[in-house]
């Protein structure tokens, strides 16, 4: 008799001691909290475990955004925070207009629940991840034309970088490409640091602001230098 009453004791015990541990038979879930720095225009998009949710745009520039996952996960459950449709590698999927956003390193953007969550506070347990967006740029250049002989010396504003150019007598027109390029809504305005012996150059579509349409044809290809000899 005594054994059947220790049973149903013992259960009991047993059952009491794995609530207090946690073991009742649920799992603990962890929210997965983004932090987006640099976002300026809409359009990002963020996926993971099924979910995705859209980044906005900050109401001061400049200011993080944090956006959280609509559904925890639970615990031990792979996660992977990419751009819609994208990685977070390969600069694809739904990235802001004009911007490319990854990820800012550690934490990754992947990783398994409960074993790279971080502490929010002593009761808040979350998945966190980073990510950096920065403005896309684009070339700047175009041809010369007329100088056979010389260097040319072109600049992009103060800051904006310059390239020597190197007269020929059998190549015509002579391309050439800024080293730096110009992000999308600045302003460029190209013109003659320094002349070539024996020639006066000059620039025409130097100026200008890299836009839409500079954007869709892949930056800025029409700057036009023509060069003619001086008159003795």
């Amino acid at each position: 008799m005594k054994s059947y009453l220790a049973r149903p004791a013992l259960a009991l015990a047993v059952s009491l001691a794995l609530a207090s541990c946690g073991g009742g038979g649920g799992k603990e879930t962890f929210p997965v909290k983004v932090t987006v720095s640099g976002v300026q225009f809409p359009g990002l998009v963020l996926t993971t475990n099924g979910m995705e949710v859209s980044v906005p745009v900050p109401a001061k520039a400049g200011d993080p955004v944090v956006v959280t996952f609509p559904n925890g996960l639970d615990y031990g459950t792979y996660y992977d925070v990419v751009p819609k449709g994208g990685t977070a590698s390969s600069k694809t999927g739904s990235q802001p207009a004009h911007q490319t956003c990854v990820t800012a390193g550690a934490p990754r953007e992947y990783g398994t629940a409960g074993q790279t969550a971080s502490i929010e506070s002593a009761h808040t347990p979350a998945i966190e991840v980073f990510y950096n967006c920065s403005i896309k740029s684009f070339p700047l250049g175009g041809n010369v034309t007329g100088l056979t002989s010389g260097n040319l010396t072109l600049i992009n504003g103060s800051n904006g970088g310059q390239i020597t150019v190197a007269g020929s007598t059998t190549t015509s027109p002579l391309p050439f490409t800024l080293p730096v390029p110009v992000q999308f809504g600045a302003s460029y305005g190209v013109s003659v640091l320094t002349q070539p012996d024996g020639f006066t150059c000059t620039v025409a579509n130097g100026t200008g602001e890299m836009k839409d349409a500079q954007e869709a044809a892949g930056g800025v290809k029409d700057v036009a230098v023509n060069c003619t000899p001086n008159t003795p």
